[in-house]
């Protein structure tokens, strides 16, 4: 709850106010006969109002200008700024965290009918110190764009939601809907059990939305439920809790008790009758049960859940403007906001400049690329193509055992032959060592689910080539989140074997583009080099003279209300040109953001012991670049991970190294515009040119942090990255710490253009996305445990289950699957898990 500000000091600092609602009883009378009710239970209030705080400025100038430290009352100061900032605009539109959306605003829609809401980001910042002639303070604002309920009533909204989320569910109305949500028959140790369905299960994301009921008698009175839960009781079997099985005790107007359904209490009480009466009722937080058909959704609620493929696409195209008609949104958002009519501020005598700021922004040189056979120099576009490049280091072993599956219709056979003939000689023309063709096979789902599907793979690939696969490609008809992560769990886990899948509309094109873009991607599974930038001589690397590591780290965190384990990801460079990156993960507990010790004894010692090996000597230093955490984090990051990296290295047995701690921060909303018609410093878009460094003006005025425009927007406004780098035992200079990370971004192997974000941290974001197909799985009886959970995460049982009867080291959340399966040829695992399996 925000504390109320005041400028002027309250007497004896306290104010006692009364108020008497005797005076407004006959007013509420007329308006209501329950209001009236509600007042004659109490008619006195009384309203108690105490100075706690002092907030002092003066802290917060003592900062800017270098003679404090941060603390807690620097904080109250910055605080203060924020409260004022955001609570006049709170009072007139609707308000999640630091954005606010007018409900009159134009919007747009998604698959599933969900809606989108163009918004105001709102935040004050420290920036320009004040000893470099600024403020030290200025705003950020932004455009967002948040995804809404649509107001509807339930059981549409319930089949319009379903319908967009898989393909088998598209076609289904509303007797299929009621047909579906049943609850299904188990027969489970000798005992028939009854469970929800996987689409009674989504459904559960209806959870806390907020409705209101439209039958007779309601309509007038516009009082606001909350949802519980679809009901669910396993005694009502296979019927499930519908309007015709649910039944309550309900008293009869000559005062005797009847056992009376809900079904006919509609019909009896409203004269309603029910339309879809077998779909589950809708219990409200406080105990009241309504028929989904009867309930209507309030409007303004945020739709909390990930968005799937389709709806994240429309996403996009609703929120990737140019950047002219982002600057003309934002300076738009600036005139609504009001800020010289806002009282609050006026009361203050806050007086802030509604001007964009002007910085001198630096352009780093561009890098060349070297390939096999030649050097490109990509100049300010920031883009090359692959025709006639041949990779910088091909495949170490040749290709001998390797298939193209298609599994079901995805493609008929001569196309997949076609395929896969031309992707051999796509990847020998780029360098690629392939000794013989590859086997091409189609699989019915006859032959089983894509477990079964794999096992057949697998072993029919060994059979033909008398020896164990190398790489197993696999054509799918969809693409389908779901199917994938079975695959990759069977292949990583299973069989221990590098696989790639493709979708059967590509392959039947046959494209070559697409091919050299595949290729890149198999190049580095089977351990070989894209391309790397070059040093100032052929034998010298460019970016350092002595041993050094690069370590990114990512955490991710399941879907909101789900109950998957967040994920911790660790890449490590393994050459002394950071070209390529082993992978370890782990789960990370439940909604840590800080790696836990045990996460991360899980996966840097096999990576240290394996830099170590290959390359012959202890690194002396070590960047260890961490995906974004929030500046309270900080402290957090140094302290605990940090210090247990450097207690694993001890545990290895390796000097410790000197320490350049890096956070790499990309979402914020901080953008940057070039001078209009400018080519010296944008590109024909409106976007700053890769290459684009902001280190003053913007940036905080005590840390040592900067932006960095790295790579090409393909749409929309470039977002920068935010480099802070928190801890530099090595002392490197700036120029050199910047010149790296932008250059290191043209060595990312699976594009041909630099990329947003610093490769470490880019594939240790693939790599926490890829071992999410690694968690462990559970029983479909087990599904049971998740019920009554907020939320629902689609795609696997495991992630639904409540885990607070687990025991061990991993905080109530399971380890992966190791990445061995019944391989016994240590050779081969270890292969597997230091490739870029997860690219």
């Amino acid at each position: 709850m925000d504390v109320p500000r005041s400028s002027k000091k309250i007497d004896r600092n306290e104010a006692r106010i009364s108020v008497n609602l005797v005076a407004l009883k006959q007013q509420a009378a007329e308006l209501h006969k329950d209001i009236a009710k509600k007042v004659d239970q109490q008619n006195v209030f009384s309203l108690h109002i105490r100075q706690t705080k002092v907030v002092r400025l003066s802290y917060l100038e003592a900062y800017l200008k270098g003679q404090i430290d941060w603390d807690a009352h620097v904080l109250e100061c910055m605080n203060f700024f924020d409260h004022c900032m955001r609570q006049f605009p709170s009072e007139k539109w609707v308000t999640i965290k630091r954005n606010f959306y007018d409900p009159s605003f134009p919007v747009g829609g998604l698959a599933g009918d969900l809606i989108v809401n163009q918004g105001i980001y709102l935040a004050p910042r420290l920036s320009e110190s004040i000893s470099r002639g600024g403020t030290g303070l200025a705003i950020n604002v932004d455009r967002c764009q948040t995804a809404f309920w649509p107001v509807d009533s339930l059981d549409s909204l319930a089949l319009r939601l379903l319908n967009s989320q898989k393909d088998d569910w598209g076609g289904w109305d509303e007797n299929k809907l009621m047909a579906r949500l049943k609850p299904q028959e188990v027969w489970h140790n000798n005992q028939k059990r009854f469970f929800p369905s996987e689409p009674f299960m989504f459904l559960r994301r209806l959870a806390k939305l907020k409705f209101v009921v439209n039958h007779r008698g309601k309509i007038g009175e516009p009082k606001i439920y909350t949802i519980k839960k679809l009901m669910f009781d396993p005694k009502y079997g296979t019927k499930g809790a519908n309007a015709f099985e649910v039944k309550f005790d309900k008293k009869m107007p000559d005062g005797t008790i009847k056992e009376t359904s809900v079904f006919d209490h509609y019909r009896e009480r409203w004269n309603i009758r029910l339309r879809w009466a077998y779909l589950p009722l809708i219990e409200s937080a406080r105990g009241g049960m309504f028929p989904m058909e009867l309930c209507n959704t309030v409007d303004h609620q945020r739709y909390n859940y990930k968005l799937n493929a389709q709806q994240t696409s429309d996403m996009i195209k609703q929120a990737a403007t140019k950047p002219p008609k982002r600057r003309a949104d934002i300076m738009e958002g600036v005139t609504q906001l009001k800020w010289a009519e806002d009282p609050c501020l006026k009361e203050f005598g806050i007086k802030v400049n509604s001007s964009m700021v002007i910085t001198n922004a630096r352009l780093l040189r561009n890098p060349e690329v070297t390939f096999g056979n030649q050097k490109i120099n990509p100049g300010v576009t920031g883009r090359w193509d692959l025709r006639g490049k041949k990779f910088l280091e091909p495949n170490a072993r040749a290709i001998t055992s390797w298939s193209f599956i298609c599994c079901g219709d995805a493609c008929h056979q001569n196309e997949l032959e076609n395929f896969a003939r031309q992707f051999s000689n796509t990847y020998r023309n780029h360098g690629g060592n392939v000794a013989k063709p590859a086997l091409a096979r189609t699989l019915s789902f006859g032959d089983g689910d894509y477990s079964k599907i794999c096992e057949k793979a697998y072993t029919d690939t060994g059979d033909y080539f008398k020896e164990t696969p190398q790489i197993i490609f696999f054509v799918l008809a969809t693409k389908n989140q779901l199917v994938y992560e079975r695959i990759k769990r069977s292949m990583d886990c299973r069989f221990n074997v590098v696989s790639q899948c493709l979708w059967g509309a590509h392959v039947k094109k046959a494209q070559p583009q697409y091919m050299s873009n595949v290729a890149m991607k198999v190049n580095s599974k089977l351990g070989g080099v894209t391309c790397k930038v070059p040093g100032p001589t052929a034998a010298s690397p460019p970016f350092w003279t002595r041993p050094t590591m690069i370590i990114g780290v990512d955490v991710s965190h399941g879907a909101s209300g789900s109950q998957a384990p967040s994920m911790a990801a660790l890449t490590m460079s393994m050459d002394k040109h950071g070209t390529r990156y082993a992978a370890a993960c782990e789960t990370n507990g439940f909604r840590k953001e800080i790696v836990q010790d045990w996460a991360m004894d899980s996966m840097l010692p096999k990576l240290l012991a394996h830099w170590r090996k290959i390359n012959g000597v202890p690194p002396a230093h070590v960047y260890y670049i961490r995906d974004g955490v929030s500046e309270g984090q900080f402290h957090h990051v140094l302290e605990e991970e940090v210090k247990h990296m450097k207690s694993c290295f001890t545990k290895v047995k390796i000097p410790i190294p000197k320490f350049t701690v890096i956070i790499a921060t990309k979402r914020h909303h901080v953008r940057f515009f070039p001078r209009p018609n400018d080519n010296a410093t944008g590109d024909r878009n409106g976007n700053p040119l890769p290459g684009t460094l902001v280190e003053r003006d913007v940036t905080h005025p005590k840390h040592y942090d900067f932006y960095l425009c790295s790579h090409v927007a393909i749409q929309g406004t470039a977002r920068p990255v935010h480099y802070q780098v928190i801890r530099d035992d090595a002392g490197i200079k700036p120029n050199d710490l910047q010149r790296m990370i932008y250059h290191q971004c043209y060595q990312y192997c699976r594009s041909t253009t630099p990329v947003s974000l610093h490769p470490a941290v880019y594939y240790s974001h693939l790599a926490s996305n890829r071992a999410r197909s690694h968690e462990s799985s559970v029983a479909p009886e087990q599904k049971i445990m998740a019920f009554g959970k907020a939320g629902f995460p689609l795609v696997k049982g495991h992630s639904e289950l409540d885990y607070t009867d687990y025991e061990g080291p991993y905080e109530k959340s399971p380890p992966l699957t190791p990445m061995h399966g019944k391989t016994v040829d240590l050779a081969v695992v270890q292969f597997m898990n230091t490739t870029m399996w997860y690219v």
